[in-house]
């Protein structure tokens, strides 16, 4: 009897072992694998964003230096939005050349980890153009008195993300290889919910005007890195076989 148990005990260490050592493997592997060679930035900036859209008028805010260099992004934009109705949206943008620690920044790991108790996760989706519609996480939000929504989305080239495990074997598949990739663009709304689906159209609403100006074609071209990709193709069949 006393062997049986001490089987069984050698057994569970060695399985815990052997999960650790895998984890630990394919934590490592991750990295590696969604380590980019190079990251080409677009030319433009959310600071390009118009301070006016449509009925909203926005203002660029600062996070404090100790969060901003937290965060790990290349490129950070933050704005509150106020339209006539007395609406405010707070705007938060960021570029990543890891992609990995992009999106380990995602609300559903932040707002945790600053109180905030998720009641709702919902998919969404944005119609931009007649060829194009992008899905977007809504998310709803409380801590003590407040109720929150939050809307947000990654792009990394023609993939939209929400969290790690979106980082899979077809997004890595389609960046294999590639000299250059596009950097994570992380986009981040958030609005008080007082009366939830006034604030959810209203949100939504908002939601469709950056996205719609985050990927017209101009802009959309630089994140898909399409120019690049010509260039590259050009050049390899130019070399001599």
């Amino acid at each position: 009897m006393v062997y049986f148990t001490m089987g069984n005990t050698a057994i569970r260490l060695y399985l815990l072992s052997a999960i650790i050592l895998a984890t630990y493997g394919v934590a490592k592997w991750e990295k590696y694998a969604l380590q980019p060679p190079e990251v080409q930035l677009p030319s433009w900036t959310f600071h390009e964003l118009p301070t006016q859209l449509g009925d909203w008028r926005g203002e660029d805010t600062e996070l404090d230096p100790e969060i901003t260099k937290a965060v790990g992004a290349e490129r950070i934009v933050d704005r509150i939005y106020r339209d006539g109705l007395g609406h405010e949206i707070s705007m938060h943008t960021a570029m990543f050349t890891d992609p990995v620690e992009g999106v380990y920044h995602s609300p559903l790991n932040c707002y945790r980890a600053n109180g905030w108790e998720l009641r709702d996760k919902t998919r969404e989706e944005l119609r931009l153009f007649d060829d194009l519609t992008i899905p977007v996480s809504l998310t709803t939000w409380k801590r003590e008195g407040d109720r929150a929504l939050v809307v947000y989305w990654y792009q990394l080239g023609e993939h939209v993300l929400f969290g790690r495990l979106d980082l899979g074997l077809k997004v890595r598949w389609s960046l294999a290889g590639r000299p250059k990739w596009p950097p994570l663009v992380k986009v981040m709304l958030q609005i008080q919910a007082t009366e939830l689906e006034e604030a959810k159209a209203t949100i939504l609403s908002f939601a469709e005007q950056v996205a719609r100006w985050e990927n017209q074609p101009e802009r959309r071209k630089e994140l898909l890195l399409i120019g690049d990709h010509a260039e590259n193709r050009n050049s390899e069949a130019s070399q001599p076989q």
